[in-house]
């Protein structure tokens, strides 16, 4: 069986220009773990956006937390600085390299790759590396499983 074969054809994406508060609702709101990134004009997959990569961004990075040991610890301040985080873009956040895999291939390589990169969400791709689709781990569970039952 092909990904192809099951991946669900309709996807929520966003784009680099979208804002973080919109993103967090559409990742939040259907309870997805992440969104592909997709290039507005030729709508081929840039990133991916996770609900960690979010929440992330309110912890100090390494640079900060040694500048001021003392106050990387404020976790009220960490907090407060949601909103501000929630005005940056997709692309201020997302991670440029998103894993993905080709329509035409094989379901258990999309089941190694989401094993091996501990992720639950795959992005599916044309030749031109347009996003046409989305596989999960409960798809491919399904398919592979289903059957027996």
């Amino acid at each position: 069986m092909k990904a192809s074969d099951i991946m669900q054809k309709k996807v929520n994406y966003v784009t680099p220009e979208t804002s973080l508060r919109q993103a967090s609702k559409i990742i939040f709101g259907k309870t997805h773990m992440g969104l592909p990134v997709v290039s507005e004009k030729s709508k081929r997959l840039v990133g991916f956006l996770t609900d960690q990569d979010i929440l992330s961004q309110c912890f100090p990075s390494m640079k900060e937390y040694v500048e001021d040991v003392v106050h990387s610890g404020d976790f009220s301040a960490m907090e407060k600085k949601l909103k501000d985080i929630m005005n940056l873009t997709v692309e201020d956040v997302m991670n440029k390299h998103a894993i993905y895999i080709k329509k035409d291939e094989h379901l258990l390589k999309a089941a190694s790759i989401m094993k091996l990169k501990d992720i639950a969400r795959l992005p599916v791709v044309d030749d031109n590396k347009r996003l046409i689709g989305i596989l999960t781990k409960r798809d491919i569970f399904r398919a592979l499983v289903g059957k027996y039952f």
